[in-house]
C-alpha cells in the first residue's frame, strides 16, 4: 500500500509533501540568512564603527577559517534554493560572491594572517564614508538574498 496524503481533495505521495516541507524550511533559512547580512549592512551604514569592531575580531587563524567556511556554507545553500526563488537564475549568479569569498577567505592562511590583518587595519583606518560605501554592497546582497527566497504565501 502506498502511502498519500489527501490535500484539498488530491492525493499526493507523502514524499513528495516532506520534499518540499524540507526545502521550505530551506529556503525559510536562507530568507533569514539575508535579513541577518541586511542587518550587518545596515549597522555597517549607521555606525561604521561597528563595522570596524566586527572586522577586527578576525585576527586568528581560526576565526579565517570559520568565516571562510561560513561563506562557502552559504554560498552551497542558496545554489540550492536557487531552483526554488523568485530569481533563480540570478540567485544563481549571486550564490558565487559568498563561494568565491569564502575560498578566498580559506586561502587568508596561505597567503599570511598578518597581511589580511594589515589589509583590515588599511581599510579601518579610511574613514566613516569609505566604510559607509563599502556596506552599502552587503545591504544589496543581503536585500536581494532575502527578496529572492522570502515565503511565498499559499492560498487559504
Amino acid at each position: 500500500m502506498h502511502p498519500r496524503l489527501q490535500l484539498g481533495g488530491t492525493a499526493r505521495p507523502l514524499n513528495f509533501t516532506v520534499r518540499r516541507r524540507e526545502r521550505d524550511i530551506v529556503k525559510t533559512l536562507a530568507f533569514a540568512i539575508g535579513l541577518c547580512i541586511v542587518a550587518v549592512g545596515a549597522i555597517g551604514f549607521a555606525t561604521p564603527s561597528a563595522l570596524v569592531w566586527i572586522a577586527q575580531h578576525f585576527g586568528t587563524l581560526v576565526d579565517w577559517y570559520a568565516i571562510g567556511a561560513v561563506r562557502v556554507g552559504l554560498g552551497v545553500l542558496l545554489l540550492s534554493v536557487a531552483k526554488t526563488s523568485r530569481a533563480p537564475r540570478m540567485l544563481r549568479v549571486v550564490a558565487f560572491v559568498p563561494l568565491l569569498a569564502g575560498l578566498g577567505t580559506l586561502a587568508v592562511p596561505f597567503l599570511g594572517v598578518e597581511r589580511a590583518r594589515a589589509t583590515l587595519d588599511w581599510w579601518s583606518h579610511l574613514g566613516s564614508g569609505y566604510i559607509r560605501l563599502s556596506a552599502i554592497p552587503v545591504l544589496i546582497l543581503g536585500g536581494f538574498v532575502a527578496y529572492a527566497c522570502a515565503p511565498t504565501r499559499r492560498a487559504a
